[in-house]
């Protein structure tokens, strides 16, 4: 056991960077202290706010653009009114388990990514390609690290991504894609006792469900190993009073899709069948707009890093999450292989009582260390 990697686990895990606000700086604060005890270069980009991406890079041997990224998130997901078992903040290990927010999504992984990038530093280890460790702001709530960084990026340059999300240290190739979209519904206010006054837009989005329906069936696609597409209406608001006929009605949809490249296409087509629904006479007017857009990622397993991912874990079988990542946002055309592994248990990701096993953790560095070594060496 390095019981120097378990308490530097254990600080980022007592730095409360819930998003919102985030306050990420906190954390790229400990990375920089721990930077400067082991003289290992590194970079802040201040995003505003108490924000930053945080950086180190190990340069290749060759005078060569190409780039392995390590990438991981320095927020978390908020507390909730759940009681813990352990404060949240305070990193207790219980049984070979260390408990808060963020051990499992996804501290544990950061900080393995850049403990294993940190070792090979300090044994001079040379890579063939440039290998850059990049701790991003903000991905549970907009990415805006990971935007700030494809913005200030020449993303050709990077041959291969790993995200250190929790996978239970599975080898993942891909998860799905999230696009959430509002509809709202205007209608005509009226008196609750003359409906036939007004233009009901609550009554009006019963349509909008029936068509959210149809779709269950129609839009259902299923793709190995990321299961099965899904389109659920998941939040409802409108109206003024009781007797008064509503003049708006705002409905939330959330579609998971498992295949790349197919929001455009499905955020016109659903749009174009909402304005044919309300097209009549006296119907409500309708609108939409995108509140959230997280691409599909996925990646063949014959590509170098997923193959030299399943040999270092003498595994043969590769898997999906359901969950999106800031792969979305990095790789949104699935064009660069990227590769999901992480010590982290997935199912208890976002919950009360999240752990990551410490035998995980220290597990992951090693892998990480040599995964690096195999696919840059």
């Amino acid at each position: 056991m390095n019981q120097s990697n378990i308490e530097f686990l254990q600080s980022l895990i007592t730095i409360d960077s819930t998003n919102p606000p985030g306050n990420e700086a906190a954390v790229t604060e400990l990375f920089k202290t721990r930077c400067e005890q082991n003289d290992v270069p590194y970079e802040i980009t201040d995003l505003g706010n108490n924000r930053n991406n945080f950086s180190v890079t190990l340069t290749a041997k060759d005078n060569t653009e190409d780039k392995l990224l390590l990438s991981g998130h320095t927020d978390t997901v908020k507390i909730g009114a759940q009681q813990w078992q352990y404060g949240p903040f305070a990193a207790a290990i219980d049984n070979g388990k260390l408990y808060g927010r963020g051990t499992t999504d996804m501290k544990s992984g950061l900080a393995a990514l850049y403990l294993a990038l940190e070792s090979l530093y300090k044994e001079g280890f040379t890579p063939t390609k440039n290998i850059e460790f990049l701790a991003t702001a903000g991905e549970e709530v907009d990415s805006i690290g990971a935007e700030h960084y494809v913005a200030s990026t020449n993303m050709d340059n990077i041959k291969a991504i790993i995200i250190a999300e929790p996978t239970s240290e599975k080898v993942v190739v891909g998860h799905k894609g999230a696009l959430w979209i509002e509809v709202t519904l205007t209608g005509k206010t009226a008196h609750g006792a003359m409906p036939e006054q007004g233009i009901n837009a609550i009554e009006g989005m019963n349509k909008v469900l029936n068509l959210v329906d149809e779709l269950k069936e129609e839009w259902l696609e299923e793709q190995a190993p990321l299961g099965k597409s899904s389109i659920s209406a998941n939040l409802i608001s409108g109206g003024i009073q009781t007797n008064v006929i509503p003049d708006s009605c705002t409905l939330n949809v959330d579609i998971r899709s498992v295949t790349p490249n197919l929001h455009e296409k499905l955020y016109s087509e659903f749009t174009e069948r909402l304005e044919a629904i309300f097209s009549a006479e006296n119907s409500p007017e309708v609108s939409t707009k995108i509140l959230l857009n997280r691409a599909t990622v996925l990646t063949e397993e014959d590509e170098s890093i997923i193959t030299s991912a399943l040999d270092v874990a003498n595994a043969n079988e590769v898997s999906g999450v359901s969950y999106y990542t800031d792969g979305s946002v990095l790789n949104p055309d699935s064009n660069i292989p990227t590769l999901i592994y992480g010590p982290g248990i997935e199912t208890l990701a976002h919950q009360p009582n999240e752990y990551v096993e410490v035998d995980a953790f220290e597990r992951s560095i090693e892998y990480f260390k040599k995964l690096i070594k195999v696919y840059t060496g």
